[in-house]
């Protein structure tokens, strides 16, 4: 196996340099760019430009009121050395849980639409969670999931398309990973599993773990806190990158996939959020090979490139 993330060996000591960390063929799973309703640190060019010089293998568009299809298919026209995929966030802008925008996001031209995101910042969790007393769009009633979830799952199903579970509660979480499973969908990624949203515990990490969805770990939850940088980030807990490793012992790398979810202005543009937070993982005791399992076969396996 090649060694992506190989370092090179240490210079003399009168010249020596901070080792580069290497992203040939990584995935970035979960990033924000421009054109947005809020400001983003770069463009959807910008930042596909950036992960080709990585040499990055794909990039996965994400925005939560705009679908990136489209977006996708353009920017790969301009780098086709890379890999660009889009979805859509089934947030009250597209008509919340719509069955219609999925089938509209896959279809557009290109195919470049992947990923189906429930509800993230328009969630009922979502909102509850952050103090807002506005109701959001839920997907559990009672015992059920709500008739539009399944409608979703349908669709998500017949085009072979990626779930992701977006902000939504974990007791949700749960429930809609455990009926996607049921009807035979294989592809479930859990959005940023120990930020504040979903919020899970190890013990429910490792009960989706088990029934086949994949655990995302995300760097920005690392600049999250009371003391970060960016202000939008100081409601939520910060969760170290210490923390994720010790979840990724406990669980196993097999389940898990590295992403940034970065593109906020103060902070680091996702192409250097993932090297930080490779860099930090193998600080850690990682090895290149556990990092390459999570960073490049697991989300390679789901985009089917």
């Amino acid at each position: 196996m090649m060694d992506l993330f190989a370092v090179p060996p240490p210079l003399p000591v009168a010249i020596a340099e901070t080792p580069q960390v290497s992203l040939q063929g990584a995935i970035e799973f979960h990033v924000h760019s421009a054109p947005d309703i809020v400001d983003r640190k770069l463009d959807d060019f910008e930042l596909v430009e950036q992960a080709a010089k990585a040499k990055m293998k794909a990039v996965v568009l994400k925005n939560h009121v705009l679908p990136t299809a489209d977006r996708a298919e353009l920017s790969h026209r301009l780098h086709p050395n890379i890999e660009v995929f889009g979805g859509v966030v089934l947030n009250e802008a597209v008509g919340g849980l719509n069955p219609k925008a999925v089938e509209v996001m896959a279809d557009t031209a290109g195919h470049r639409g992947k990923v189906v995101w429930l509800p993230t910042i328009d969630a009922d969790y979502h909102r509850r969670k952050f103090g807002k007393t506005t109701p959001g769009i839920r997907i559990v009633t009672g015992n059920r999931l709500v008739p539009s979830v399944e409608a979703v799952l349908e669709v998500v199903r017949d085009r072979d398309l990626i779930l992701e579970t977006g902000h939504i509660s974990p007791e949700e979480v749960l429930a809609v990973v455990r009926e996607a499973r049921t009807m035979g969908i294989e592809k479930i990624v859990i959005t940023h599993a120990m930020a504040d949203v979903p919020g899970l515990s190890i013990a429910q990490m490792k009960t989706l773990a088990q029934m086949g969805a994949y655990l995302e770990l995300d760097y920005v939850n690392a600049l999250m806190g009371e003391e970060a940088i960016d202000p939008a980030h100081r409601q939520w807990h910060r969760v170290s990158v210490e923390e994720m490793a010790q979840a990724i012992r406990d669980i196993g790398v097999e389940h898990f996939i590295l992403s940034t979810d970065l593109g906020r202005p103060n902070d680091p543009t996702p192409v250097e959020g993932y090297i930080r937070f490779v860099r930090e993982l193998q600080d850690l005791g990682m090895s290149t090979e556990e990092i390459d399992v999570m960073a490049r076969q697991n989300p390679a396996r789901l985009l089917g490139v």
